[in-house]
């Protein structure tokens, strides 16, 4: 594997050593100091480009921290729109042809645009270059969706035969995309999508599913019980915010924020959850779809979900790298 792009790249097979591995890596990292500073050997002398040029907290920090763990070395920008020469008016293309010659061994990269990691990594491919997609607009966020289902793994013991929640910002939101593509791998997992109607399944991903015989509902909430409703049949609830910021269209955004506390996750919810041994997810940050209190229920496993990002993603830097 030398480029991450996108979900669909993965294998079933795949998947299921690599968590594995992770897991393994992670079980030597908490216990071992012995294991910690072999680790730290594992892939000393490589370096690794962290070019973000949309705002990140957990992706840029659990890449830069993952990348410190495993003794890489770090060249990194953080909104690089604004502090790298994109903001003079240079493609991404050019920025990323010359960072190429500064020899990384991986370039880990978030951008705006839909499709541009693809893109970059066909200029990387040249130089033997590794590309790992950290969110490419509304397309797709596949570490993210790696340590989503991660996670669900490692909480319910297995992700074959769930029933999944997937709420929120079903059009822009690029982790529920990539969740929904990874988790189609598996048997039997059926869907329950909920969101405004402004906001519904994005086509591709619907088109995905039909063509799979997957099964799948989409849901809006009228009378404020549907939430509910799906919490009881539920495995796993992944809840997500509206992406505000690539939505232009004032009128379309303020019927969307009229209807928002609709379809916010509350303490009754996250106890229908708990009470069922079902989990609460969401890719962080929350912005009010679930209620503060939540965070302190036992069904709320979102910062554990952050937490595996680090050992995911090192674990994928590994492989990358073939370490």
């Amino acid at each position: 594997m030398q480029h991450v792009l996108k979900t669909q790249q993965f294998s079933r097979e795949w998947l299921k050593d690599f968590f594995w591995r992770t897991t393994e890596l992670k079980r030597v990292f908490e216990t071992s100091t012995n294991g910690r500073a072999r680790l730290r050997a594992s892939l000393k002398g490589r370096l690794m480009h962290s070019v973000f040029c949309e705002a990140s907290t957990r992706t840029r920090f659990s890449f830069e921290s993952a990348a410190h763990h495993l003794g890489m070395d770090i060249v990194a920008t953080e909104n690089g729109s604004e502090f790298s020469s994109l903001i003079k008016g240079e493609s991404i293309e050019h920025m990323i042809e010359v960072l190429c010659r500064y020899h990384p061994d991986v370039i880990i990269l978030r951008h705006k645009e839909e499709g541009v990691a693809e893109r970059v990594a066909s200029i990387a491919s040249r130089y033997h270059i590794s590309v790992i997609n950290g969110g490419d607009g509304a397309g797709q966020h596949p570490t993210q969706a790696l340590l989503d289902v991660y996670t669900i793994n490692s909480c319910i013991g297995s992700v074959d035969g769930i029933t999944v929640v997937v709420g929120g910002d079903l059009t822009y939101g690029r982790t529920a995309k990539s969740l929904v593509y990874l988790l189609s791998k598996f048997e039997r997992v059926r869907f329950i999508f909920i969101s405004p109607p402004q906001l519904r399944m994005d086509a591709g991903v619907v088109s995905h599913l039909l063509e799979r015989d997957i099964p799948f509902r989409e849901v809006s909430v009228e009378n404020g019980t549907e939430i509910s409703e799906a919490c009881r049949e539920a495995n796993v609830v992944y809840w997500t915010r509206t992406q505000s910021e690539r939505i232009t269209d004032s009128v379309k955004m303020m019927s969307i924020a009229k209807s928002a506390w609709l379809y916010q996750i509350t303490v009754e919810h996250a106890n229908l959850l708990g009470d069922r041994g079902a989990i609460l997810l969401h890719p962080l940050p929350i912005n009010g779809e679930v209620e503060n209190a939540v965070d302190h229920i036992s069904s709320a496993k979102y910062f554990e979900q952050a937490g595996n990002g680090l050992f995911v993603r090192m674990a994928l830097l590994q492989e990358i790298l073939q370490a």
